[in-house]
């Protein structure tokens, strides 16, 4: 017989969860949601997409032994290495990028390289080693550009990281869809065009390595015990699963036939950002662990469907594009997420983890290509495979990914430091239910300010400045200023 109390508590956490989103929901704004920075990051994703899985660029994203060969295996061996560079010397690195003919050369770089590509596309003349050399190059430009990237979002707090992030990624499906719509000549042209497109607005428009200053990573040596071996081999394993199965899923050039692959892009773009972002907005702390929980139990329960669906269909092409977008935003936001929460070298996080993702991705690729080319998959074959997966996933999840293991992964000694004043503030007011207007009044009580400057710096009059303080005091249950500066700096 059904027990009411449980139905009650379970109506009962379903509508905490509710109540969790539309209160985060509330604190998100428009710049928030889109800005040169969603714009510029959306750029280079869809460079990415496009080049990787149309045919656009260049016609050679088939998902068999040719594959390790095309684009995206050369592509993806120059973004590691930029990226492992950045990690092992970030002194260098930085130094390097903060010289103007240096950082620009990274956009110009993918711009060239798209170019030779297209030609050896359309050119019979010109065809290998220039292939695997544009592949390359243009790699490493795109890596540089994530790493410019990856600066951007570790400044960000907790929601703008997700906020952004989500964007981003719809955003470049977007344009994905609508750049290979276009007549091939002007799909050429945009495509092209993106990488610099991302590179005025990492550099001019945010100003990034525009200066000599003293980087953060530079004052911070790779050591090559610094980091847990467990964390890499779980982002590892996480791209590893993900792209096996998407290479025994995913037939290109059956949706390219048919004109319908930029709108399973879109729904796998979709189907991330719910995955990622509904159990985070539903944490109070907008906790990454949520979210990866979530993104493990989805790809798993695509891998099951693996054998009983047809490969080659709608449904399969979207599952794997699907599993795509879920493992590269879930990786993106795990590591902006734990960079800015403990203040990690940036260059080391994201060369370290970025690597590993694309180490797993092309690794799970080009096996799930070899299978597919040389081995009859029979409906036992791919229930072994997809079982493998499922066991290789829960794995990582179980007895690899922990919180503790990825700061340690990132940071050395950072874990347990002290969260950004920031997130401080941002806790508790998630914690104490204030108003956007109270959070800020909180947060310049704590920096120390006086009612008149706090009116100046919020614009607002100080009849309003008292009102935000007797409701603050409320709420916070405290009596005086310097007690909210108590709570603020204990809050951990």
């Amino acid at each position: 017989m059904p027990n009411k109390r449980d139905g009650q508590l379970s109506f009962s956490g379903v509508t905490e969860t509710v109540g969790g989103i539309r209160a985060h929901l509330k604190n998100v704004t428009l710049a928030d949601i889109f800005d040169k920075r969603v714009a510029g990051f959306a750029c280079i994703l869809a460079w990415q997409f496009i080049t990787f899985f149309s045919t656009t660029i260049h016609y050679s994203t088939r998902n068999d032994i040719s594959h390790f060969n095309s684009v995206v295996g050369f592509a993806s061996l120059g973004m590691i290495a930029v990226m492992l560079l950045a990690a092992i010397v970030p002194s260098v690195f930085s130094r390097c990028m903060c010289i103007r003919a240096v950082r620009w050369a990274a956009p110009l770089l993918v711009l060239l390289s798209s170019i030779v590509l297209v030609a050896v596309e359309h050119v019979d003349d010109f065809q290998q080693p220039w292939c695997s050399i544009a592949s390359t190059v243009a790699g490493v430009g795109v890596g540089a550009l994530f790493v410019g990237w990856s600066k951007v979002f570790a400044r960000m707090d907790s929601l703008q990281v997700m906020a952004k992030s989500a964007t981003s990624f719809l955003l470049s499906a977007v344009i994905f869809a609508l750049v290979v719509a276009l007549p091939l000549a002007a799909s050429i042209v945009c495509t092209v065009l993106l990488p610099l497109l991302s590179g005025l607005a990492l550099y001019h428009g945010l100003h990034i390595w525009s200066s000599k200053e003293a980087e953060e990573s530079s004052n911070t040596p790779f050591r090559a015990g610094a980091f847990s071996i467990s964390a890499v081999l779980s982002l590892g394993v996480l791209a590893w699963t993900g792209s096996f199965a998407q290479a025994l899923l995913f037939d290109p050039l059956f949706i390219i036939d048919n004109g319908s692959y930029p709108w399973f892009f879109i729904i796998g773009s979709v189907v991330a950002v719910v995955v990622i972002c509904a159990p985070m907005l539903s944490s109070d702390s907008l906790d990454f662990a949520g979210a990866y929980r979530s993104s493990v139990f989805t790809m798993g329960l695509i891998f099951l469907l693996v054998p009983i669906v047809d490969s080659g269909t709608g449904i399969a092409d979207a599952l794997g594009l699907s599993i795509y977008c879920v493992v590269l935003l879930l990786t993106w936001v795990v590591l902006a997420r734990i960079t800015g929460l403990y203040q990690l070298p940036v260059l080391v996080t994201f060369g370290i983890g970025w690597s590993a993702l694309v180490s797993g991705s092309l690794a799970g690729t080009f096996i799930g290509g070899l299978l597919r080319t040389f081995v009859d998959m029979t409906p036992r074959l791919l229930s072994v495979c997809t079982l493998v997966c499922v066991v290789l996933l829960f794995f990582a999840y179980l007895f690899l990914f922990t919180e503790k293991s990825m700061a340690k992964l990132l940071g050395g000694s950072s874990f347990g430091a002290k969260r950004p004043f920031h997130e401080r503030g941002h806790q508790i007011a998630l914690d104490y239910g204030l108003t956007k207007r109270e959070e800020e009044t909180m947060m310049l009580i704590a920096k120390g300010r006086t009612n008149a400057r706090i009116c100046e710096e919020l614009g607002v009059t100080p009849g309003t400045v008292n009102s935000h303080l007797s409701n603050l005091y409320k709420k916070l249950d405290v009596h005086d200023r310097q007690e909210v500066i108590d709570l603020v700096e204990q809050n951990d």
